[in-house]
């Protein structure tokens, strides 16, 4: 089956028919025909394209309207370089299909598999053979034949045919362009494509497969016996099956009325199925409700929610405002702190709170899904951020809860869930969605039997943590500085050694209701003078509903080469200035290095989030010529417990690289003394400051230094990574730039 592109009706890729004159193809294959970026994640709307349908008699021409998008996901945890999440599209035929056009079985991917995949054009000759080579149930990676076609564009949504199976066994969705692998591809196995459409509520699309024999899964009998006993064959009970049918995407029988096998059989394979059932009998069965809860807790049946719960909550998380939305990420953590959190379920994916994509994004370096794409751009319109809002509620919801609430510890603990939507909605949303969450958390407590007091338990500590942040956040001002190149080779060599450093300036302000750019000209360089000018404009122009909360903050954006830059001594002194005020005085000034953070691979990036979490639990480190006199025993300080402040003062010749390696591991708060005086007084000075007041305490240092030279001569540096903040998107011409 071959969907056509709208511009030109050549082939965009491929697809496979499905029952009831539905077509399964991957979410790029539809956006590829539309035109848009392959991987952009936002819903298309109400849209048709053109299909080709090839059976062994006829060609069949249709159009077919989009039902159901599973738009691909780059920012789920546990996702290599390469791969992605979701990428599923359903569409449905406006017209019949001879009966000779019939869909395929089905059968799991597995590894050795000889498979065979299909030119979206279906020319029966241009197919490529290839065998699985990998497959864990979520990837499947095939290597292609040596004298077999290669796996192109054209191929991705089609199917792969196992004749071993006489099934399909997984979609075609990328080949990958990597040195050394010149014939490798990826594809999505039936098991994910069951797993998401079941998700999406709409797995009663797929064709029905041979039941799995389920009788020796260790809640099987339980299940049985429970559903064969005490339930009445009532009007209630009915409704009940009925509504779990429908919650479940299922159809039922005309009395509605399964047995206790086909039930159990169903709590068994749809993952929400036992949350729905639980919902469903809370009200007239507590008891019943309650024996379900304990045998999915005991044989880990991973869903908490029922499909209605998921889908009200995720309604709920994409209709914050965007400002809002931005704060879900540190409330989730704060609320979880000692969790296993994936980095890509709390960042959007790139690595550093929305820093902009100065790296190849998912799927670079190789030609994603077709072709060389550029990354998509994340976070964009509703259904971009619900992408991540849904990998972040499946991550959640299958976490432990932190304690019982009741003192014979009968009654079921709080799940991590239900704490996080608590701190979401005391520190992230507006008064009556606040309202609105805390509801759909209390009825989802109930239907798990949790104990009011204990929810509330949790609705004081966010209330503590949410009072706690507002206070302590401070108004920040974020620039970005890049140096300009040196003047062209016509200028002679000691006349360019002389010219004043020039940079480019971006500014954003963040006063509490998430940042905005306000800098014009970014591309022009400036002296010193007038960055710092600029500065104090950006700083002037805060909104400060508060003026006696903290001083607002800049933070200054550089590179590893600029760290050191003196920025705090750059006087914003114009022509007939009377008062030239140092950039480091009047605020907090800190630098901050996300490139350092990204080096390999960004493979420090979860142990900075957890750093962070852990900044007034660790005790701080310091490092100097004596404790750490080498490279492996600096990487032996910072690698033996989580510290989240680390202060440096060894000799000048080794400052540079052991600052390096502190941020390069991770640690949010570092603080050194640029000016090379060992026993540094600057350091010293603000060993006694608590960390959240560290940026103050060098700012007063700084006014000292001013005031009194000789016995304040240190130049305190303060590098500072806040994990709760974002930082702002920078937009590259060139993703892979």
């Amino acid at each position: 089956m071959s969907i056509l592109a709208k511009a030109d009706g050549r082939p965009a890729g491929a697809g496979v028919l499905l029952p009831r004159r539905h077509l399964l193809t991957c979410a790029h294959v539809v956006n590829s025909a539309l035109g848009k970026d392959m991987l952009a994640p936002d819903h298309p709307g109400p849209i048709a394209v053109s299909v080709r349908l090839h059976g062994p008699e006829h060609t069949v021409e249709a159009h077919a309207e989009l039902a159901v998008w599973i738009p691909p996901r780059t920012d789920d945890g546990g996702l290599g370089a390469f791969e992605w999440n979701g990428d599923l599209a359903v569409l449905r035929l406006n017209g019949a299909l001879p009966p000779a056009i019939e869909p395929p079985s089905w059968h799991p991917m597995a590894k050795r598999q000889l498979v065979r995949a299909w030119h979206g054009s279906g020319e029966p000759g241009v197919f490529a053979d290839a065998e699985v080579s990998a497959c864990d149930g979520r990837f499947g990676y095939f290597d292609g034949a040596e004298r077999a076609l290669d796996i192109e564009p054209a191929y991705s949504g089609g199917p792969l045919w196992s004749n071993d199976e006489d099934a399909v066994v997984g979609l075609v969705t990328a080949k990958l362009r990597i040195q050394g692998t010149p014939r490798r591809a990826w594809g999505i196995p039936w098991q994910r494509v069951t797993r998401e459409l079941d998700d999406a509520g709409a797995g009663h699309l797929l064709p029905r497969q041979p039941a799995e024999d389920l009788s020796d899964h260790p809640a099987y009998a339980e299940l049985v016996a429970l559903l064969d006993g005490p339930l009445p064959l009532s009007e209630g009970w009915i409704r009940c099956c009925r509504t779990v049918a429908r919650q479940c995407g299922l159809g039922h029988r005309a009395d509605g009325v399964p047995s206790a096998e086909e039930f159990a059989q169903l709590l068994l394979t749809r993952g929400r199925a036992l949350p729905a059932l639980v919902e469903a009998v809370r009200g007239t069965a507590g008891p019943v409700a309650d024996d379900l809860l304990a045998i999915g807790r005991r044989c880990g049946l991973p869903k908490l929610l029922s499909p209605g719960e998921h889908e009200r909550l995720l309604a709920q998380l994409r209709a914050l405002p965007e400002a809002a939305a931005a704060g879900v990420p540190g409330a989730v953590r704060a609320a979880l702190p000692l969790a296993a959190l994936p980095a890509a379920l709390l960042t959007g994916g790139d690595g550093h709170g929305g820093l902009g994509d100065g790296h190849d994004g998912p799927g670079g370096g190789h030609d994603g899904p077709g072709g060389g794409h550029h990354s998509p751009e994340r976070d964009v319109g509703g259904d971009g951020r619900g992408g991540r809002f849904e990998a972040l509620i499946a991550h959640v919801e299958g976490l432990h809860g932190d304690s019982s609430p009741a003192d014979d510890g009968a009654a079921p603990a709080v799940p991590g869930l239900l704490r996080a939507v608590e701190f979401v909605a005391a520190g992230c949303c507006p008064t009556e969605q606040r309202a609105a969450l805390r509801r759909w958390n209390a009825a989802v407590a109930r239907r798990l039997g949790v104990h009011d007091a204990a929810l509330m338990d949790r609705r004081h500590d966010a209330e503590q943590w949410a009072r706690n942040a507002s206070r302590g956040a401070a108004p920040r001002v974020v620039a970005r500085l890049d140096r300009c190149e040196p003047s062209p080779g016509g200028t002679p060599v000691a006349a360019r050694e002389e010219e004043p450093e020039r940079y480019r300036l971006r500014l954003w302000c963040d006063d509490g209701d998430g940042l905005r750019q306000v800098s014009d000209d970014s591309e022009r360089p400036r002296g010193a003078q007038e960055v710092a000018q600029e500065i104090f404009a950006a700083v002037g122009a805060l909104r400060r509903p508060d003026p006696s909360g903290p001083r607002p903050v800049i933070e200054l954006i550089v590179d590893r080469d600029a760290l050191e830059v003196p920025v705090d001594r750059w006087k914003a002194a114009g022509p007939g200035a009377v008062l030239p005020i140092r950039l480091g005085t009047p605020y907090p000034l800190v630098v901050n290095c996300p490139e350092l953070r990204e080096l390999n691979g960004g493979t420090m990036l979860d142990q900075w989030r957890e750093r962070w979490a852990r900044l007034e639990a660790e005790e701080p480190v310091h490092i100097d010529d004596a404790t750490a006199p080498d490279p492996e025993a600096v990487c032996g300080l910072l690698m033996e417990r989580l510290t989240a402040r680390v202060t440096v003062d060894v000799a000048a010749h080794r400052r540079t690289g052991v600052v390096q390696m502190c941020l390069a591991a991770g640690v949010p708060v570092v603080l050194w003394d640029r000016s090379g005086e060992q026993g540094s007084p600057a350091v010293r000075h603000a060993a006694g400051a608590g960390t959240r007041q560290l940026p103050e305490a060098v700012r007063t240092y700084r006014t000292k230094t001013l005031q009194r030279p000789g016995d304040y001569p240190g130049r305190p540096v303060l590098a500072w990574a806040d994990a709760g903040r974002a930082l702002p998107r920078l937009d590259l011409v060139d993703p892979t730039e």
